[in-house]
């Protein structure tokens, strides 16, 4: 009976032995994706308080029907009438650089976050914005676009969306 016990004490030891070394090896294959696959994000502070989306980030540089165009969006929360969707769209534009505009600039660009609240339905677009963005990064094909961004969004029932720290990453 001792010589069961020993026995049996050894092949657990061995056992953890071999669990606790196979996980330090180090997974490569693990690592690599890590590096290679940067998830594309859309992230801001808006009234101080971080936001995220979590679903349909989507970039596009000069997209076909549309006016040398940047286009920058993302949701987040249910796919039904209280999905946040934010996206800023700028019009007339050659490629990277900053850009600064407000309801009623002569390119049309806009700025807007649908659903915020159920009361502020849309801030932004024709409620009134005023946007700061610097367009790091635009290519087409694939469409690859980096850009930081801040501004204020106009909402309905009176107080603003102020945003700060906003980034946004989108590789095709």
């Amino acid at each position: 009976m001792k010589t069961n016990m020993i026995l049996t004490c050894m092949i657990s030891l061995f056992l953890l032995s071999a669990c606790s070394n196979s996980s330090n090896k180090p997974n490569v294959e693990a690592e690599q994706l890590k590096v290679d696959n940067h998830s594309n994000y859309l992230t801001m502070k808006i009234n101080g308080k971080e936001w995220s989306a979590d679903h349909d980030v989507f970039g596009a540089f000069h997209p076909k029907g549309y006016d040398k165009a940047i286009i920058i969006s993302g949701s987040s929360g249910k796919k039904d009438k209280t999905e946040k969707a934010f996206n800023i769209n700028i019009f007339q534009t050659d490629g990277p650089g900053q850009y600064s505009f407000a309801q009623g600039n002569a390119a049309l660009s806009v700025a807007q976050m649908g659903n915020w609240t159920e009361q502020d339905y849309i801030c932004g677009s024709m409620m009134g914005f005023d946007m700061k963005v610097k367009v790091v990064k635009a290519t087409t094909g694939p469409d690859i676009l980096e850009a930081t961004f801040s501004g204020t969004l106009s909402c309905p029932s009176g107080p603003a969306l102020v945003i700060t720290d906003g980034k946004f990453y989108y590789h095709e």
